[in-house]
């Protein structure tokens, strides 16, 4: 046996143990990327299910209180408030989380990707409707695209997977 190579105390030698470190380097290295893609996917898909359901608090709030509701949005400052504005009442604004980013909002008449923007919910449950669509503030690429459609009809909103 060689004398030049040194064993440890179970058997291995030092070279098979630095090859095995540097083969779980390179796998985390390699699945890495995947994970951190993952986990901003998974914050959008959350934050934009945070949304719809305060779109769907608002819509219920209308109906019980038998009066007219906004659901505000600013696009530059990244918030959203819901108001009254019969009663000049307006709940505290709700920052969105820093990793999502609000594309823009699109009606029927026009698109806005920056300003404030009012969706309006009335006392029978209708609304003015609209989609606000969403991205991850890391998607270059924009691969990942949701988007929140409230139905102007019955003012539920409805989330969807755009890939475009």
């Amino acid at each position: 046996m060689n004398s030049d190579i040194k064993r440890t105390a179970n058997g291995f030698t030092l070279l098979e143990l630095v090859l095995v470190l540097l083969l779980m380097g390179l796998i985390a290295g390699l699945t890495l990327p995947f994970v951190v893609s993952t986990l901003d996917r998974i914050k959008l898909q959350s934050e934009v299910r945070q949304i719809a359901s305060a779109i769907q608090f608002t819509r219920s709030e209308a109906i019980s209180r038998k009066t007219l509701f906004t659901f505000n949005v600013d696009i530059n400052k990244s918030q959203y408030w819901l108001a009254i504005p019969k009663q000049e009442e307006v709940t505290q604004s709700k920052p969105i989380d820093e990793t999502v980013q609000i594309m823009d909002y699109q009606r029927a008449d026009e698109t806005l990707t920056e300003g404030t923007f009012k969706i309006l919910f009335y006392p029978r449950g209708n609304s003015s409707g609209g989609t606000i669509r969403f991205k991850s503030i890391d998607d270059k690429d924009e691969e990942n695209i949701y988007a929140v459609t409230i139905d102007p009809i019955t003012g539920k909103p409805k989330i969807r997977h755009l890939e475009e």
